[in-house]
C-alpha cells in the first residue's frame, strides 16, 4: 500500500518567515501548498484539500480567527484541521499546549519565532489522528 503524501498549506503574509517554514515542512516529506491571505488561503484549501493548515493570526486585511470560523462554516473546507502560529504570544509563554479558543472549537498555536521541531511533531500528530479519524 503507497502512502498518501501528507499535505499542508502554509498561510502568512511574511514571505520570509513563509519561505523558511515551507523548507521545513518540505525537508521533512510534505508538499507544501502557499498562501499570503485569506482569499488566496480559501482558494488553495478548496482546490488541493491540504491535511492540515498552519495560519498566522494576523494578516493584513483581517484576523486569522475570524476567518477560521469562516473555513469551519464552508463544507469544502470544515474538516481541514487548523494551527495557528503568531506574533500575539509571548515565545517565552509558548509550552507546546497553547490552545486559541473560537466558537465551540480549540485550535492549538505557536509563537513566532516557532520551535520547528515541537511544531512539526505536533502538525505530524494532528494530521494522523485527524487521518485514523477520517477512516474510522
Amino acid at each position: 500500500m503507497v502512502k498518501k503524501q501528507k499535505t499542508i498549506l502554509l498561510v502568512d503574509d511574511n514571505p520570509v518567515a513563509q519561505k523558511m517554514t515551507a523548507k521545513v515542512f518540505a525537508n521533512d516529506g510534505y508538499q507544501v501548498y502557499l498562501a499570503w491571505d485569506e482569499k488566496e488561503c480559501l482558494k488553495q484549501a478548496r482546490e488541493n484539500k491540504p491535511d492540515l493548515i498552519l495560519m498566522d493570526v494576523i494578516f493584513p486585511s483581517g484576523d486569522g480567527r475570524e476567518f477560521v470560523k469562516k473555513l469551519k462554516q464552508d463544507p469544502d473546507t470544515s474538516d481541514i484541521p487548523v494551527i495557528f502560529a503568531t506574533n500575539t504570544i509571548d515565545v517565552k509563554d509558548d509550552d507546546g499546549n497553547l490552545i486559541i479558543p473560537i466558537g465551540e472549537e480549540s485550535f492549538r498555536a505557536f509563537a513566532k519565532p516557532l520551535h520547528y521541531p515541537k511544531l512539526v511533531s505536533t502538525v505530524r500528530k494532528e494530521i494522523n489522528r485527524h487521518r485514523n479519524q477520517k477512516k474510522s
